[in-house]
């Protein structure tokens, strides 16, 4: 996720926008390698109607892109929320409802919706604090209407608090507010690990801290490996650690630029890429083995962030032709590794 090259975008543009929408070799891998595949040691994660996970897509919501969708393998699609609008609070049910019932017609499920930039839910200021919360309760309603059964976020980050501190903060918010409602409206939420100073929670050692204060598993990850490729985290290995905490996952690859890094060093710039599954570094095979050996059976979403297959959209052009070409290779690419229909 590279906020600086390609921004979130909301399927959410405005009140009438949406109004117009509505209308139209590692140990664990090795183990679940040779333990075989079980669907039935982690049924919690399943945010889907089958025993299997579900592949998806992360996209503005438009009846042509579900249309796309279905089209090229996808059987759902992740829908990004911008928080920094008020679009959430003008959403009505009958526009909601309408959304849902395109999705049922061309076959594609909403798997669920990421509210990641403007929900900063220990923001230091408490007027940025207050409104990012509420209008997250907001997005697990509209969640809950469109059928999904897990909801993407950040963790947050507080300029200048420890780890410990922000841990603290943000852990106090989810069991006292976020899971009381998911409870109710029978959700899962979870948060990326993409690093950004609105995300201080990206790195297993935080984990640990954030999860012994939040036992609660309708509370987990939405597990992204390309983040850790570039924190040198091995993450197949990470996966099978965190394997009971995973509810959702983003399926994005990572690129290392050997020649700049040597140059640059860590610190600097371009040593890396984010690039769609199967070409960069992660070993799909063994990551999706971990995946099903556990019986995950949330969404892998395909996050598109690759400048080898994408193009700036024309003038009413939604998705370029370049950019549906890196969503079909991807597809195709994933879908030999998951169980179900292979034509």
């Amino acid at each position: 996720m590279r906020k600086s090259i390609l921004p979130r975008r909301s399927f959410l543009k405005s009140a009438g926008a949406i109004g117009a929408m509505a209308a139209g070799s590692l140990p664990g891998a090795n183990a679940a390698i040779a333990g075989g595949f079980s669907t039935s040691q982690n049924p919690a994660n399943d945010p889907a109607d089958t025993k299997y996970p579900k592949l998806s897509m992360i996209v503005p919501y438009s009846p042509q892109t579900l249309r796309f969708a279905a089209s090229v393998g996808y059987e759902g699609i992740v829908i990004p929320i911008n928080g920094n609008t008020s679009d959430l609070d003008n959403l009505t049910n009958s526009q909601i409802d309408k959304i849902a019932a395109t999705a049922r017609d061309v076959g594609i499920k909403i798997i669920s919706l990421d509210c990641m930039f403007g929900f900063n839910h220990i923001a230091k200021d408490a007027g940025e604090r207050k409104l990012a919360r509420s209008r997250f309760l907001r997005a697990l309603e509209v969640a809950h209407r469109l059928g999904c059964k897990f909801v993407g976020t950040f963790s947050g980050g507080t300029n200048g608090a420890s780890a410990d501190a922000q841990v603290k903060e943000y852990a106090a918010v989810i069991n006292e507010s976020y899971l009381p409602a998911c409870e109710k409206l029978d959700l899962k939420i979870g948060h990326e690990n993409y690093p950004s100073e609105v995300n201080f929670a990206t790195v297993p050692a935080v984990w640990e801290k954030l999860f012994a204060l939040v036992p609660d598993h309708r509370y987990g990850l939405e597990f992204d490996p390309s983040h850790l490729v570039r924190q040198f985290i091995d993450p197949v290995q990470t996966a099978w650690d965190f394997r009971d905490r995973i509810v959702a996952v983003h399926a994005k690859d990572t690129e290392i630029i050997q020649p700049v890094l040597q140059k640059v060093g860590i610190r600097g710039e371009r040593w890396w890429r984010y690039r769609i599954p199967g070409q960069g570094l992660i070993d799909w095979p063994k990551f999706i083995a971990v995946l099903l050996q556990v019986g995950f059976r949330g969404g892998i979403a395909v996050e598109h962030e690759d400048d080898f297959w994408d193009e700036k959209p024309s003038t009413g052009i939604e998705l370029p032709q370049a950019r549906k070409n890196g969503f079909v290779l991807a597809s195709r690419f994933l879908r030999q590794y998951l169980p179900g229909r292979l034509d």
